[in-house]
């Protein structure tokens, strides 16, 4: 009898230690840096775009880093926002005329303040070799990996 009750009382505690490791590490995780005010607006302006497109799925986003099914990139390239502004009044312009050009506008510049710069994977959905002789290219899809180590954000030109 004596050693029933000794075992019952030891698996009733080892249990509740479990209970308290599984508690405690759950609760310990990273710290996610809170947004400044421009960031988050760069955000609203996105999933605002994301959802304005004359055909789905021309701007988009996912999850941070992950595998797009369209890889591997023909090449790579860094913009700063100034750039990126110029590319993204072309490509809301085209791609977004169900909205008023001050809406376009406003989305387009209030979309590239996220980051001062930004890397972006160009994915040519053509065969062959281009020559970028007139500037960057307004074609294929361009990924913006981990914006902010939050999202990818995905152009489909």
């Amino acid at each position: 009898m004596v050693f029933i009750v000794s075992v019952v009382v030891s698996c009733s505690h080892d249990r509740n230690k479990h209970k308290r490791g599984t508690n405690e590490s759950t609760t310990y995780h990273t710290p996610v840096p809170e947004l400044s005010q421009e960031q988050q607006s760069a955000f609203d302006a996105l999933n605002t775009l994301q959802t304005s497109t004359d055909q789905m799925n021309r701007l988009y986003s996912t999850f941070a880093n992950i595998d797009q099914p369209f890889y591997p990139v023909d090449t790579s390239f860094t913009i700063t926002q100034s750039e990126l502004l110029t590319f993204m009044k072309q490509f809301v312009s085209k791609h977004c005329q169900n909205v008023s050009e001050d809406v376009q506008d406003e989305l387009a510049k209030a979309s590239v303040l996220a980051q001062e710069e930004y890397t972006v994977l160009y994915c040519n959905s053509e065969s062959g070799d281009q020559i970028y002789a007139n500037g960057l290219p307004m074609s294929g899809t361009w990924v913006m990996p981990n914006v902010l180590g939050r999202r990818d954000v995905i152009m489909v030109w």
